[in-house]
Order: structure tokens, then sequence, then C-alpha cells
């Protein structure tokens, strides 16, 4: 039975319909949904839900690209009392079926163009019911059935804020992916701290590009639905499409991953554009290249901020790096923390521990680990995961990284990530940070080959700035020998592409260049 003092994220649908009833909420291209409208579908879907057999704390499955709907069922879900439970649209049928069978969900709402994905059959057989969202095939239920009953307000869910609300599964960038349980309070939080540190006012726009099935979009999401602030929303990203967006949305701030922001700087025709209107934009899912970072700065003159998070905090952001320290005014030190993630968010707690979960001092490598209210109840089905993840308190994110001591945070790499290199602890943010100095180098990721001698060596996987030659192995290992100690140096060679492989979340898929790697040494 819920508590009086509680606070449930679905609460926020029906608040925010009394704040700014007329006030749009949703933009999805020539689509617009107010807070009103907003509040009354996610009442509809929510009672069809229930009229429909669901329980609490069972699972609504949700796969469709960025859209209205997609935001509605999160609400609705939870409403009725039930788990959101979003699938990437870029899984394999092999992948979502896994989950499937792990997450098992009552309701499954998947647009129309994904059903090729889905084994409906099994889904069947399992007593799950589908909906479609869009036009479907001759026999299925339409997702609009759903809001097509009674229109009075669901009861009150018969759930607590430290239930879960969404069951989010992580991309699997170092296995297969898990499902983090996160709860109202844990969204709430989240909601509440990053839209403190974003600063965000009542009155803002703000364009969500990034798959909200993946925890930084969302995170991004909830900041806007606490502050009643219209978010407009992008399938996929297209740089012109993003810039024509802001020019008629009259967008203020954006979430965008660093690969984004670099295709932006790149876009033909960039100067067509009237941009006067945004103010701010968030980066964040993967290190951002300082040589980049100081080039959009310039070029753009927006206020920046870097954020870094994992689904399993909640998905709040652990760190903020402020639009203060986003200065360009010759000073080294503040230049050098360009390359950090910023310092603790205004909810979190962040330390350095050793291999014991003993506290390093600043200025040493070890594992980042964080609590806070925002912090995920687990792994869905794992409880020994569940205990490794949160042992004596703390989420270890498996991040390497040091504290510097004004509190400023660098990431190295991921503890998997790290070389061995002749004894040497080698970590692949050092050579990345260094290779894109060099003029022709847009963006880096390096990963470890065996080596007889040393054991393993570092690989360099190089994509060059639009237009310039490669340089040559030699010409880019004597810049690097002025940057690096020797035990770092890319023995293993440079490889030039024409992107990096990146999940959904803009982050670097090692794991498919150390496969790549392989193959080249075949």
């Amino acid at each position: 039975m819920p508590s009086a003092n509680q606070m449930l994220l679905s609460s926020l649908a029906a608040k925010n319909a009394v704040y700014a009833p007329d006030k749009d909420f949703l933009v999805e291209q020539k689509r617009r949904c107010s807070f009103k409208q907003f509040n009354q579908r996610t009442d509809a879907l929510a009672a069809g839900l229930l009229a429909r057999g669901l329980q609490p704390g069972q699972r609504v499955a949700v796969m469709n690209h960025n859209s209205i709907e997609l935001l509605e069922v999160y609400f609705g879900a939870m409403k009725a009392g039930g788990v959101a439970l979003p699938l990437n649209v870029l899984l394999s049928p092999i992948e979502i079926g896994g989950i499937m069978q792990d997450a098992d969900p009552s309701f499954v709402l998947a647009g129309a163009s994904y059903l090729d994905k889905l084994d409906l059959g099994g889904l069947s057989q399992r007593g799950a019911q589908v909906f479609i969202i869009g036009n479907g095939r001759e026999g299925e239920q339409s997702y609009e059935s759903l809001l097509s009953g009674s229109g009075a307000a669901p009861p009150e869910p018969q759930v607590g804020d430290d239930d879960v609300a969404l069951l989010i599964y992580t991309s699997g960038t170092t296995g297969a992916p898990k499902g983090v349980m996160l709860t109202h309070r844990n969204l709430i939080s989240d909601a509440w701290a990053t839209s403190v540190a974003r600063r965000l006012g009542k009155d803002e726009i703000s364009l969500v590009t990034a798959p909200l099935y993946q925890s930084g979009a969302l995170g991004s999401m909830l900041g806007n639905v606490l502050r009643t602030n219209t978010v407009v929303l992008l399938n996929g990203f297209n740089p012109g499409q993003v810039l024509e967006t802001i020019e008629r949305e009259r967008v203020n701030n954006a979430l965008l991953v660093p690969a984004m922001i670099i295709k932006l700087l790149q876009a033909p025709n960039l100067g067509r554009y009237d941009l006067s209107s945004m103010r701010t934009v968030i980066y964040g899912a993967s290190p951002m290249p300082v040589p980049v970072l100081k080039q959009v700065m310039a070029r753009f003159g927006w206020e920046f901020m870097g954020a870094c998070g994992a689904t399993e905090t909640g998905p709040a952001y652990i760190a903020f790096l402020d639009r203060e320290d986003h200065q360009l005014d010759g000073d080294p030190a503040k230049e050098r923390r360009l390359a950090s993630v910023g310092k603790e968010g205004i909810d979190a707690q962040v330390r350095i521990f050793d291999e014991q979960d003993q506290l390093l001092p600043p200025g040493e490598v070890g594992e980042i680990v964080v609590r806070g209210p925002h912090i995920m109840k687990g792994y869905w089905n794992k409880p020994q995961e569940t205990a490794e993840a949160l042992r004596g308190g703390w989420y270890h994110t498996g991040d390497l990284g040091l504290m510097d001591e004004d509190g400023y945070i660098f990431i190295v790499g991921r503890k998997k990530d790290m070389i061995i290199s002749g004894g040497f602890n080698v970590y692949p943010r050092d050579i990345e940070i260094a290779l894109v100095e060099h003029s022709a180098v847009c963006e880096a990721a390096v990963v470890g080959i065996p080596h007889e001698m040393w054991g393993e060596t570092p690989r360099a996987y190089v994509v060059l700035q639009p237009g310039l030659p490669a340089p040559s192995d030699e010409e880019l290992m004597t810049f690097l020998r002025d940057r690096l100690a020797p035990f770092k140096l890319p023995r293993g060679g440079f490889v030039f592409v024409d992107n990096l492989p990146r999940n959904a979340s803009g982050k670097v898929l090692k794991r498919n260049l150390r496969a790549q790697a392989q193959k080249e040494m075949a």
C-alpha cells in the first residue's frame, strides 16, 4: 500500500497537467502532445492494462523508436503499478528473445515496423498480450484499442516508491545485457539531481536525439519532466535535421554524444542555420576529445556541460563537468580539467577504491565507486551479480579512474580494457587523449593485442579528420613519443577506419575492435 509521504514517478504526469495543461510536452515531427493530453492518454493506457489483467510488478515491454507512444508506455505502465521494460530496437531477434525470456513481460507494445524482431508465437505461448503501435497486420490488436476504454483515471497503483518502476537492460559493452531494476525513488532522485545540475528553468525547450530506451537520454528526459519543459524528439541523428530542428523549434538545450557534436561541426552549410536560441549542450556516454571540444566551443559559442553516468546509477549522472569549467582562457589547469568528467553529482558520493575496496588518496588510479539514492535496486534475476556490484553499499562501476586534489574525476578506462604490457599497466584512455592531439586525428580507440615479449601491446584504431591524408605509422609514433612513456606506445600498429563501432548510447564497442584485431592477426 502506498505511504503518505512517497512520490511515484508516474505522479508527475498528473501534476504537470495541473501546472501547465496546455503547454506542449512532446513534439515529434508534426505531432504535438500537451501535458494535459499526455496525462489523459497515460491514464487511459493504465486503465486499459488493468482491465486486461495487469498485476502490480508485472512487466510491460515497449519496442519503438523515439515517439510520443514510447513515453506514454513508460508512464502508463507505472500508473497501473507495472514495470516499464524498454527494448533496444537495434538488437537482433535472438538478443531480444533472450531479454524476453529473462524479463517475462505480460504485455508487449511494439511499433509495427519492429514486429519481425519478435517471436510472436513464443510470446503468445507464454501468455503475453501483444499490441501494435501504428498500422499493424490484420487480426492484430492495436495500441489505440488499449486506450479506448473508460475515460476515468485508474485507481492509485498498489506500489511504493521503493518498488521497481523501470527494468532497463544494459548495453552489453562488456558482456550479455543485464536487467537493471530502477525504483520510483531512484528515478525521482535522478530527475531532481539532473534538473539542479543542469540548472533547468521552467520554460526550456530540450532536444532529445539519443534513443529513449537507453539511460542517458532517459535521464535527460526526466529532468525536463520535473520542470514541465517541452521536449522535442528526433528519431535518430542526422546533422541537417538537428540543425533545422533547433532553428524551427527554437531549442534551448540538447543532450548529444561526442560523435554527434563532431558531425555537427562537420555539417555542410552550417552557417545557414539560425542557432541563436541554443544555450547549452550536455555531452556524455563517451569521452570528448579535448581538441574537438575546444573547436566546438569556439565555433558555436554555446555553454557546454559534461556528464558521466551509467544505467545502474538511476540513470543519473554521477559526475558533471560544469559550464564554468569550460573556459578557453589559456590557463593550463583549466584546460587539463576538460579531460575530466567533472566533480561528483549533487546526490552522489564518488570515491576511488583499490582492489581491496579501500579508499585511495587523490591522484592514484583505482575503481570508481558511487552511492546515493539513485543507485539501482539490483540486477533482475541475478542475486550474485547484484551482491558483487553493490558490495559494501557502493556500486562498483568497473571504470578505472582517479580524483585530483580539487575533486575532479578522470576516467582512464574500463578495468577489463586495461592492458598489461611488460608488467606495466597501460590505460587506453592515455593513448587516445594523446592521439587526438594530432591535427589529422579526429577520434581514436585503443585495445590490447597479444605480444610474444610483453604479453600485450596497444593497437590504435584511428578516425581521421575529413579530407586529411593518413599520416604514416612513423609520424604518429614520433608524435606520441613526446607525450607518452615508452611502454604506452601502440607498438601493435595503427589502423585507420571510417568510424568506430558504437552502441545506441554512443559508447565505443571495444569488444568489436578486439574481435577485428583477432581477424587482422589471423
